[in-house]
């Protein structure tokens, strides 16, 4: 039987980052990812910060579009824009990046098995199918980088999250031109407990989704959005998946360790997990690498990662929680208010001028702060203040602190 320091479920984005990260520090790694060709199409939007990328680790051929605009779509029929001066997202091929990262994962050192699925994890020994058959392979630390219903959480005993999102995105063919804004239409007849977006990808093709609360069927929600915006949209794919949020339990276990969608390391707001999961891969290859060469005090540098995690992306899961549950509170007329309140000039230049998909408490702070908004802030708040409780309060309130970008810089 193999042995090695650390076994990594999982040859997505965070699980090849980790894996990565532990073969740099020294670590013996292998990984095992149960798909055969990483071609698949995925249930990931693709949409990320333009600094993900270097988070990650990845160059930018997987770049296929740059954005700086995004349109809301109100339930009444009315829209807001904003849009920056600068490149603010980028569209990214999920394919490319995976087979990337994967790659960089082997050139430092990890074995990477493609077409084996773990089906089952013991006392240090994991059990696997492969091309080959059944095999088994121990290690010191276990990590699951599994996604949102991760096998290897149910096999340890950690629960990361306490709710998941069902989601359906499919990717149609339209006529090229006017393809340079993100599109989101929020509303509870549009995607109850979420919101649904369009993205644009290669020229003439466009990624359009949703995602539901808990209980709901998105199925219905994404065809009824299909016919109402893209009537004329051909569909090339369709993919559903899971998003995971709520993060509700431990990530870390006995010589072992939860990483991205299955630590529930995503956006409250928005669902995505590139970034959130990027940071926490890097501080788990490290965690995991030195946990497996201390086998004497094994628990220590795997609490170190949690607490890692919680200073990497605390703060801002805890904001985007609270404003989550207000916007989900929101009734299609409060909506239809929300966005024609918003529509003020001094309050989107500002918005433009600041906007961080992956840091939104900051921005926030960035308008409380400029009086000019105020009267806007003030009218705002009294749509909402009803769905705003103690916490939202106090999180808003709290956006100030300082803000260390060397925290979220490659290392």
């Amino acid at each position: 039987m193999e042995r090695f320091d650390v076994i990594v479920v999982g040859g997505g984005p965070a699980g090849a980052v980790t894996a990565r990260v532990a073969a740099t520090a020294g670590a013996s790694v292998l990984v095992l990812e149960r798909r055969t060709r990483i071609e698949e199409p995925s249930a990931c939007a693709g949409l990320v910060s333009p600094r993900t990328l270097s988070v990650l680790g990845a160059s930018e051929a997987c770049v296929i579009r740059r954005l700086r605009g995004i349109t809301f779509h109100a339930p009444g029929g009315g829209s807001l824009s904003v849009r920056a001066t600068s490149d603010r997202a980028l569209v990214v091929d999920r394919s490319v990046l995976e087979r990337e990262l994967l790659a960089c994962a082997a050139e430092a050192g990890a074995g990477v098995r493609l077409g084996t699925t773990a089906t089952g994890w013991r006392d240090g020994v994991v059990h696997f199918d492969s091309p080959s058959g059944e095999e088994t392979a121990s290690c010191a630390v276990l990590v699951g980088a599994d996604g949102p219903e991760s096998q290897v959480a149910s096999w340890s005993g950690l629960r990361a999250t306490s709710c998941g999102l069902r989601a359906v995105q499919v990717e149609i063919e339209l006529p090229p031109g006017g393809a340079d804004n993100v599109h989101v239409f929020v509303g509870r007849r549009v995607a109850p407990g979420f919101f649904a977006w369009s993205i644009p990808a290669q020229d003439g093709r466009f990624r359009v989704g949703l995602a539901v609360g808990p209980g709901a069927d998105p199925a219905p929600h994404v065809e009824a959005l299909l016919a109402a915006r893209f009537p004329e949209g051909r569909a090339v794919s369709r993919v559903d998946g899971v998003i995971p949020l709520a993060p509700g339990g431990r990530i870390v276990g006995d010589g072992v360790l939860l990483v991205g969608d299955a630590a529930a390391q995503v956006k409250p707001l928005s669902g995505g997990g590139l970034y959130f999961g990027g940071l926490c891969a890097r501080a788990a290859g490290r965690a995991a690498a030195a946990a497996a060469a201390a086998p004497h005090d094994r628990p220590a540098p795997l609490r170190h990662y949690q607490d890692a995690c919680r200073r990497l992306i605390g703060a801002e899961t805890q904001f985007g929680a609270a404003a989550r549950s207000v916007r989900d509170a929101l009734d299609d007329e409060e909506w239809n208010s929300v966005l024609a309140i918003l529509d003020d000039r001094d309050l989107l230049a500002l918005v433009a001028e600041r906007i961080d998909l992956d840091h939104l408490r900051h921005m926030v702070s960035h308008v409380v702060g400029h009086p000019s908004t105020w009267r806007t802030l003030l009218r705002l708040w009294e749509v909402v203040r009803a769905h705003a409780g103690d916490a939202f309060a106090s999180d808003v309130l709290g956006v100030a602190r300082p803000h260390d970008e060397s925290l979220y810089s490659a290392p």
